[in-house]
This record gives structure tokens, C-alpha cells and sequence, in this order.
């Protein structure tokens, strides 16, 4: 479709577009050109104020020059999955490192009487992946800002299953893709049609790596992968093209060290990564990969599980002397719902769950690293001052998981 044609020939010429016809009467570049410098709550709105608005956020010049801009300016939207009462409500906030003055808002999810739970397995470019708590089958891209969202078609599916996730998108191919590695009963015969396979013995697992491409609309199953991937680190973590999952104890073949898997999105290919020089990353469960500045970094706990831990970062992908250990997070954080009274339970609850207290969610344009403890919890980490400071906005749920990432008006359905 030609945006620019579509949208002059209804400019200054409606009576529909009066209340905007200073803006309508401007060229189609500049238009696109101021739009894509707003915050994606203002472009949201904007489509509501006439016909020509509704055209023009679906231009997809629009649709890449707000995505460049906002990764550049790292305007940074978050996403509150609520944990309680119900596991099918999201709300958002426009996050800002200075104030937060921002009001958190419901997203409506308008497949969630189809969906009553789910959890999100990952997020790209303004797109999250939703799958059924239930069903491992039922997964849905959906864009929480436009409300557009898509349904997978089924892929197979095993009694007794471990399923690990990811979700990503290269920049070379263009290609979005959702990958699904399965863990189950060797006794299944991968030669039977039917989707859904039922168990006759269980015996040791067997895996199936199964990838959906949204261009192409299909699932495909690449066979079995040689590492067992841990479940909580699924879903993978993004860098460079490829998708990074810590290894539950290295290959199947009796190493016991752990080490970090990656997954080429371009060309459908598991890889190891060279880890850091970190003994405790070998032993420690506790330990994961995030990102932080568009790098890959390695979430290690320090012994004896004081809430204290390193951050190692990778400045340069696929080196390992690139490894450098960036930040140390200190133990004397509480967080904010914790009173006096509870202080000792809670250090030995932290001394318990060690590194599963804490989740890096990103790196802030000041320097600090944007955190969330367990209980519902939002805190930025000043590595400079070793300062703590809690971040609660107006309407904040009180359970959640957070998801980072950058509002967009990305189809779900590629043309």
C-alpha cells in the first residue's frame, strides 16, 4: 500500500480531520519524522483521532524510524505479568531512571477468555510470546501497544514434557522466530503422525527441538540437541541473533560443569559460548545469563548466599577474553514490603533462595542496573555509590514479573 498517496488524499479535505489538520497539512515526511520522536503512548493515542492517524501508524516507515529512535533513546516500557489473583493480566508503564510520576496502565488481552493463564516467554522488538500455563501448545505473539496479536499453530506435543523456550528475531535475516526444545520419555516414536504422543514407559529423556517462523507460518523440528538446558532459564536470552540458556550439567555425555548454550537464529545451529573465569559460575545453580547493554552478561552469586553477587559482561560476543567482572551487587538490600520485625526471616529466606532472589532486567541510560526481587519488587543499583533506590508507581500490582522492553507498533502478522 502506498502510505504517502493514501494519506494526502485525505488531508486538510475532511471534515474528520479538522481537529489535526495543522499536522495533517504537513509533508508525509515530517509527519513521520516528528511521530517517531514521541513516546509510543502519544503515537498511540494519535490513531484515535481520526482515520488518517489510524492509516498512517500502520506505515511501516513509521513503524521502523520509532523503533530506531526509541532503541537509541532507550525509552524503555515495562510490563507487569500479575502473579496474583490470576495469571492473565498485564499492565505497563513508561519507565523513566529520573521520576515515577508515571501511572501504570491495564493492557487488555483480548484472547484471555481462550487463554486464562499464561506465562511470558519472551519479548522482541516491541512483541511478546505468551504461552498457555496449562498447554505448552497454545502460544500467541502479541503486541501490547496496537493489541494485535497471532495464534501458533499446534506443534507436537509428549505426555510427561520439560519444554524450554525462546524468542527472537535476527537482524539479518528478518526473521521472527519461537523456539521450543522438548524434553521427554525416550519411549516415544518421533515416526508417529499424531500430534500428541502418548507415554508407554519412562525410561531416560530423549529431545526435540521444534522452531516456528512467523514469515512462513510453520513449526519444523530440527531433531534433538545435545545439551540439557536448565528450566529456569528458559525462556533464552537474546544477544546478537542468537538465543543463551545455561546448561543444566554440560552434554549428555557425563561432564558435570555447566557452561552457556547459544542458538543461531539465522541458521538454526546450538553452539557453546567461552565462559568467564568464574569458578562459582561452574558450581553455583544459581548462576544465569541476562543481557545489560546489549551485551551478554553471567549472573553469579557469592558464597555463602548472602545476596551478594557478580556480574560478569561480555564486551565483545564470542570472545572469551572479552569476559570482564563489570559490577559487584552488594547484600544490604531489603526489600521495601520487608519491615524490622521480619528482617532475620528474610535473611535466611535469601540466604535459601541465593541467586533466585534477584532477576537483572536491564542497564539504565545513568549506569544503574534495574532489578526485581521476589515479592514484588522494583529497585535500581547505583554501582558507583553501591545505593539502593525502590521504584513504585501509581497502580502497580502487587505480585509480578517484569518484562523490559521497547514500545512498538511491529505487525504481528508479517506482509
Amino acid at each position: 500500500m502506498d502510505f504517502n498517496r493514501e494519506f494526502k488524499k485525505r488531508k486538510c479535505n475532511k471534515e474528520e480531520d479538522k481537529p489535526t489538520n495543522w499536522l495533517s497539512c504537513l509533508p508525509h515526511e515530517i509527519v513521520l519524522d516528528i511521530l517517531s520522536r514521541l513516546p509510543i503512548k502519544s503515537v498511540f493515542q494519535f490513531r484515535f483521532a481520526c482515520r488518517s492517524w489510524q492509516l498512517l501508524s500502520h506505515d511501516p516507515h513509521l513503524v521502523s524510524m520509532h523503533m530506531s529512535r526509541a532503541l537509541i533513546d532507550q525509552r524503555l516500557c515495562l510490563i507487569f505479568h500479575c502473579d496474583y489473583p490470576i495469571r492473565n493480566q498485564l499492565h505497563f508503564v513508561e519507565f523513566s531512571d529520573v521520576d515515577d510520576c508515571e501511572i501504570v496502565r491495564k493492557i487488555d488481552t483480548p484472547f484471555a477468555s481462550s487463554m486464562p493463564e499464561f506465562s511470558v516467554i519472551g519479548s522482541c522488538n516491541g512483541l511478546l510470546c505468551l504461552v498457555d500455563s496449562l498447554l505448552a501448545s497454545s502460544i500467541y505473539i502479541y503486541n501490547p501497544f496496537t493489541r494485535d496479536y497471532k495464534v501458533l499453530p499446534k506443534s507436537i506435543e509428549f505426555q510427561d514434557q520439560i519444554v524450554i523456550f525462546g524468542f527472537g528475531f535476527h537482524p539479518v535475516t528478518k526473521e521472527y522466530k519461537v523456539i521450543k526444545i522438548v524434553y521427554y520419555p525416550s519411549a516415544y516414536n518421533l515416526d508417529n503422525p499424531r500430534h500428541f504422543r502418548r507415554l508407554t514407559y519412562f525410561n531416560s529423556r530423549r529431545s526435540d527441538v521444534q522452531i516456528y517462523n512467523l514469515c512462513t507460518n510453520e513449526w519444523r523440528s530440527i531433531g534433538e540437541t545435545p545439551y540439557r538446558l536448565e528450566k529456569r532459564s528458559s525462556p533464552g536470552v537474546l544477544v546478537s541473533g542468537r538465543l543463551h540458556w545455561m546448561s543444566q550439567c554440560g552434554k549428555f555425555n557425563g561432564r558435570r560443569d555447566r557452561i552457556i548454550v547459544s542458538f543461531d537464529l539465522s541458521d538454526d545451529s546450538f553452539r557453546n559460548i567461552p565462559k568467564p573465569d568464574s569458578g562459582a559460575l561452574r558450581s553455583w545453580l544459581s548462576s544465569y545469563v541476562a543481557v545489560l547493554g546489549g551485551c551478554l552478561c553471567a549472573f553469579v552469586p557469592l558464597p555463602p548466599g548472602n545476596g551478594a553477587m557478580d556480574i560478569w559482561v561480555m564486551k565483545e560476543y564470542g570472545v572469551q577474553d572479552s569476559w570482564v567482572k563489570e559490577y559487584t551487587i552488594g547484600p544490604n538490600y531489603s526489600p521495601s514490603f520487608i519491615g524490622p520485625e521480619f528482617q532475620k526471616s528474610y535473611s535466611i529466606w535469601r540466604n535459601y533462595l541465593n541467586g533466585k532472589l534477584v532477576r537483572i532486567l536491564c542497564l539504565l541510560k545513568n549506569g544503574e542496573i534495574l532489578l526485581e526481587y521476589k515479592g514484588g519488587s522494583l529497585v535500581s543499583y547505583n554501582p558507583d555509590s553501591g545505593m539502593f533506590k525502590n521504584h513504585t508507581f501509581q497502580g502497580m500490582p502487587r505480585l509480578f514479573r517484569t518484562t523490559v522492553l521497547v514500545g512498538s507498533f511491529n505487525p504481528v502478522v508479517l506482509s
